[in-house]
């Protein structure tokens, strides 16, 4: 099942039919917008194979400049996806969804810069580092029944554990 309503924290066991949903949404957004970005990536829990997760898919699209995010905002808009008031420089965030659930989440970052890399550093350390998914995990679900109605508490009780992570990481 894909989709979760917005502001809550159900997670559920990870699906392999998270990869091919990316890849569906990844054509689309190809699709729509292969002149404007530099590369899109399946990013979140959901693309970390073992990880339960909030059944969203998360993806990030890099693009090369500001000029470009203003086009791509018509784009999405275009397919479905709605703005998410974001206070983080540099990044611009969309959800799709369906039957009021939220299903996607795009991340819409300059391409090879700091918040693209901790995307990309992050899946990939927790995917090749499994004591590390481990706890992520027992981290997640420890959270997630602390705050279960709370998704942004929920959040920032996790960065001190994907700061450490992205520390390891950028030492490899």
């Amino acid at each position: 099942m894909l989709g979760l309503e917005r502001g809550l924290v159900k997670l559920e066991p990870y699906n392999d039919k998270w990869s091919k949903l990316f890849d569906e949404e990844r054509e689309l957004l190809s699709s729509q917008l292969k002149e404007l970005i530099m590369a899109i990536e399946h990013v979140g829990s959901t693309s970390i194979e073992g990880v339960f997760a909030k059944p969203i898919i998360d993806i990030a699209i890099g693009f090369s400049s500001l000029d470009r995010v203003i086009k791509i905002r018509e784009k999405v808009k275009g397919i479905g996806y709605f703005e998410v008031p974001v206070n983080i420089d540099g990044k611009h965030v969309f959800a799709k969804s369906k039957e009021n659930k939220i299903t996607h989440f795009l991340h819409i970052i300059t391409y090879n810069q700091n918040l693209w890399r901790d995307q990309i550093y992050f899946r990939d350390y927790l995917r090749s580092f499994p004591d590390s998914k481990l706890e992520y995990v027992k981290l997640k679900e420890e959270l997630a029944k602390k705050y279960p109605n709370d998704v942004i508490s929920y959040t920032n009780e996790k960065n001190k554990f994907v700061d450490s992570i992205l520390k390891k990481a950028k030492k490899l």
